[in-house]
């Protein structure tokens, strides 16, 4: 097969793992900084330290002088995904393989940055009064990154019946990363002694690298030798973003918040690779670069590296919530309770579209758009603080608890990204010193397994005459399917062949760590 035509083969590719590589983990667990997580993310009426950045910007004006932090939260996710059913009979073949159960898998991913595992998610800010103290006007400069875990790291090959055999995950994902950071500025701007607002502004990065494998040419009985192993590249330089926020303190025991974060759309460039099997034909396809002058993507492309586009968005959220403050005879909060309530737009945010600078025998390619079947989530964070009354209450405990919905039905549970519901339980400490503060602590995220019924008939899977999941082995129409199909790149959006490969059943859960450091000036 051609270089030209071994490239085509990850157009479709590309489109389905972006968005779950931005999206990753509906994706993101509750608490970004130390504060925040220790808190199961019951923050936005809080939010009284440089970490409001990305939470409520509003909570700048409670802060005066300048007060800078700086310091990470570590997310690390167990993934395991037991796909039904078992290696199908292959007629071009002849494997020991053949007939024997899929194995589980587990991923066992090496994030950047990150240690044994755990993702480190960063979090740098400053935010100051400009030495006026009286002025109503904080400012903020920052940066952040959603807590959430992109990475993925399956295996290629497992040892079935004493020999390698293809990896019942592969047309989901081998391997995916994926980094994204929000430098940031703000202000907060007090409009009476009870009520505050505030603004940000963003401009995100992202970077993105992954590998899974798509169908070369029809292949129901997944022979991994009609399958091309495919390699995608692609960075946005530029993702503009905005927050607002409001905070209303009615009395000394109680304040409000809320803050709203706009949806992010991320609209990345890169290239295409692609590995294809031995029993591809040549002449399968032939896609060469398109002129530059001609270019919808960008110009550059070369035969085994296309140029891609790959756009798709990230929900906007509102975050609300109130909290009881207990104080001591000097008027210092002694104690606080918070109750949150977070909904994420991400039913908005389900659909991805490539365009491909190049041209087959019939003329350039279409833009192509990639459904993933995501639903609104809604969240509700109860967390608190509690200060001992020991060294001048410098030592504070922090607790809280979270229940996330799903951002994708059941039918529609994958590996490469993570839509199952879940609950976060988390905690921490803090020592605070005349002009310094530390913070440590962790949590832990339970999801329910999920088994995704093997529904589709035939009963090992839609075949060549039978080619559907519906009575009598037909076809549902595309626009209709509620499970994702093995890409193939090489058919047309509107005529993809039916075959759902992810029954089974998905376990996973996440751990989390943080720490950080605060300091006055």
């Amino acid at each position: 097969m051609t270089c030209t035509a071994t490239t085509s083969l990850a157009i479709a590719t590309a489109a389905l793992v972006a968005a779950r590589i931005a999206a990753a983990g509906g994706l993101v667990v509750p608490g970004m900084g130390p504060q925040a997580q220790a808190r199961a993310g019951a923050f936005v009426a809080k939010a009284d330290d440089p970490t409001a950045l990305a939470h409520n910007p509003a909570g700048f004006a409670k802060l005066d002088g300048t007060v800078a932090f700086i310091g990470a939260n570590f997310v690390r996710m167990a993934l395991a995904f037991a796909r039904t059913g078992a290696y199908e009979d292959l007629p071009e073949a002849d494997e020991p393989y053949e007939g024997l159960p899929y194995p589980e898998v587990e991923s066992h991913p090496s994030p950047s940055p990150g240690i044994g595992g755990f993702q480190a998610v960063p979090y740098v800010a400053v935010t100051t009064d400009f030495g006026h103290p009286q002025w109503p006007v904080r400012a903020a400069i920052g940066l952040y990154s959603p807590q959430g875990y992109a990475a993925r790291a399956f295996p290629e090959t497992v040892t079935v019946a004493g020999v390698d055999a293809p990896a019942p995950q592969r047309y989901d994902v081998f391997e995916q990363y994926g980094q994204v950071a929000h430098p940031s500025v703000a202000l907060a701007y007090a409009a009476t002694p009870t009520l505050s607002f505030g603004a940000r502004a963003s401009w995100g990065f992202a970077r993105i690298r992954t590998r899974k494998v798509v169908w070369a040419i029809r292949n129901y009985e997944e022979w991994i030798e009609k399958d091309s192993v495919t390699t995608i590249r692609t960075t946005d330089p530029f993702i503009p973003s905005f927050g607002l926020g409001a905070l209303w303190s009615p009395s000394p025991a109680w304040e409000f918040g809320v803050g709203y974060a706009s949806a992010v759309h991320v609209r990345s460039k890169g290239t295409v690779r692609s590995q294809p099997g031995s029993a591809v034909p040549a002449g399968n396809a032939n896609l060469i670069p398109i002129d530059d002058e001609f270019a919808r993507c960008a110009p550059g492309g070369v035969e085994g590296a296309l140029k891609i586009c790959l756009d798709f968005d990230l929900p906007q959220t509102v975050h609300a919530g109130g909290r009881w403050i207990a104080r001591d005879a000097g008027g210092r909060e002694r104690a606080d309770v918070e109750l949150d309530v977070k909904w994420e737009q991400w039913s908005k945010a389900g659909v991805t579209t490539t365009t491909t600078d190049a041209i087959a025998a019939n003329g350039p390619l279409d833009v192509a758009r990639i459904r993933h079947g995501f639903i609104d989530v809604v969240s509700i964070r109860l967390g608190g603080a509690y200060a001992l009354p020991v060294a001048q209450r410098a030592v504070q405990l922090r607790a809280g608890v979270a229940w996330d919905t799903k951002t994708a039905p059941l039918s529609w549970t994958r590996v490469d990204q993570d839509g199952k519901p879940r609950a976060t339980l988390a905690t921490g400490v803090a020592y605070t010193a005349d002009r310094w503060r530390i913070e440590l602590g962790g949590g832990y995220v339970w999801e329910p397994d999920r088994t995704v019924p093997d529904d589709c008939k035939p009963p090992s899977g839609p075949t060549r005459d039978d080619p559907g999941c519906q009575p009598g082995g037909v076809e549902t129409p595309v626009a209709d399917r509620s499970r994702p199909d093995p890409a193939q790149p090489l058919t047309g959006a509107n005529n993809q062949i039916e075959s759902p490969f992810n029954a089974g059943t998905v376990r996973s859960h996440y751990v989390l760590l943080h720490a950080g450091v605060t300091a006055w000036f």
